[in-house]
């Protein structure tokens, strides 16, 4: 126990310099347990949507990542569009005909980090 306590006695503390403040910033988040989301409107792809998806923090009403994927009748992508979403908005996820009878509509989502 006393080697403990000479062990705290001789840890330091210190301010942090902008050096730290910078090195820490990435892994701060807005909110307790704040995570990100690839989000897109109506991209050609899951490529095209990921590449340029931009690198934000979901609002705290959120919890899950959304992504709805568009598909012709050969299976190739028409559309995706990745979001943050409530629980609401993820209350119907699978596969579903689309109005436009070529194309199938799949709905998922997903809990953590970019996960979608």
């Amino acid at each position: 126990l006393s080697l403990i306590a000479d062990w705290a006695g001789s840890v330091q503390s210190r301010d942090f310099t902008v050096q730290d403040i910078i090195y820490l910033y990435p892994s701060t988040t807005p909110y307790p347990g704040g995570f990100k989301c690839f989000t897109c409107e109506k991209a050609a792809d899951n490529y095209d949507c990921n590449r340029w998806a931009p690198d934000i923090y979901c609002p705290s009403e959120t919890k899950y990542c959304y992504t709805q994927h568009i598909m012709n009748s050969t299976g190739e992508s028409v559309l995706v569009t990745k979001r943050c979403a409530s629980l609401e908005q993820c209350l119907n996820t699978g596969c579903r005909d689309s109005v436009n009878m070529d194309q199938k509509v799949c709905t998922s989502c997903c809990e953590g980090n970019i996960c979608n």
